[in-house]
């Protein structure tokens, strides 16, 4: 009996010094993780600055780009409807021009024709 008392004190220090051992090698665990946390969390702030400093340059280069169009559209109105005011429009109606030129030519032959 007391050889498995002796047995039983020797096996509970075998896993007190096992519990040691895994307890110090969770510590040193924890505190890489918790160093990496930290590396993690610091990437990300400058990783998030780098984005908003990005989105700030796109929307810039947006806004940039848009307002030469708008002033183009602008002056494209301006023009457009300078052309309108002065009469400028391509002939909408060949066909009046056309009988108006018959209608002439048809006065003077009738007025040539009276005349013999």
């Amino acid at each position: 009996m007391q050889s498995e008392i002796d047995s039983l004190k020797q096996r509970i220090s075998e896993l007190e010094a096992e519990k040691a051992e895994l307890e110090a090698k969770n510590a040193e665990l924890l505190k890489q993780v918790m160093e990496e946390s930290t590396k993690r969390k610091a990437e990300n702030v400058e990783l998030k600055a780098r984005i908003a400093k990005l989105e700030q340059k796109q929307t810039q280069a947006i806004t940039n780009k848009q307002e030469p169009s708008s002033t183009k559209d602008i002056s494209l109105l301006i023009k457009s409807h300078s052309d309108e005011e002065k009469g400028i429009t391509p002939n909408p109606l060949p066909e009046i021009e056309h009988i108006s030129t018959q209608a002439q030519r048809g006065e003077s032959l009738d007025s040539s024709e009276s005349s013999t």
